[in-house]
């Protein structure tokens, strides 16, 4: 027997890249507004945690989906770098490293999730590591290539 679709399955294709793009806009747009006035990182740890919530939401409040582990670890991140003293180098990061997801196709988050033990069919090794971080860009689920 075959589970029931996901929320985030019966939603068209279509749909569901237009909503994880204007929500990650949303946020760089934020990011950007906090190199000038940092009480908008908050409104970034907000909005990433609501992402987090609608994605759980999604996925039926599951956190092994790789999406759903990637809007939580980002939520982690910012909050991270929004209240922790001296982190605020992690948000500099992510607002660098947003536009690479945003406008490349290249997520270095999802990529450094893919070294997490449960999301990973091999063990580490350098050649695993520069298969990650160097196959070139992808539209949707990052896998890494043989050759990368």
């Amino acid at each position: 027997m075959t589970e029931a679709a996901t929320p985030w399955q019966r939603l068209a294709e279509s749909v569901r890249k237009r909503l994880i793009w204007w929500i990650w806009f949303a946020t760089w747009l934020l990011l950007i507004a906090g190199l000038f006035d940092r009480s908008f990182y908050l409104r970034v740890v907000i909005l990433s945690a609501l992402h987090a919530v609608l994605f759980l939401g999604l996925f039926r409040f599951r956190t092994s989906p790789f999406p759903v582990q990637v809007r939580l670890a980002y939520l982690l991140w910012v909050a991270v770098g929004t209240y922790v003293p001296g982190m605020l180098v992690l948000m500099w990061i992510t607002t660098l490293g947003l536009p690479a997801n945003l406008f490349l196709n290249y997520c270095p988050l999802a990529r450094l999730m893919l070294l997490m033990p449960w999301n990973r069919t091999e063990p580490l090794s350098p050649n695993f590591l520069r298969r990650v971080f160097l196959s070139p860009p992808s539209a949707g689920r990052f896998v890494p290539g043989e050759n990368g």
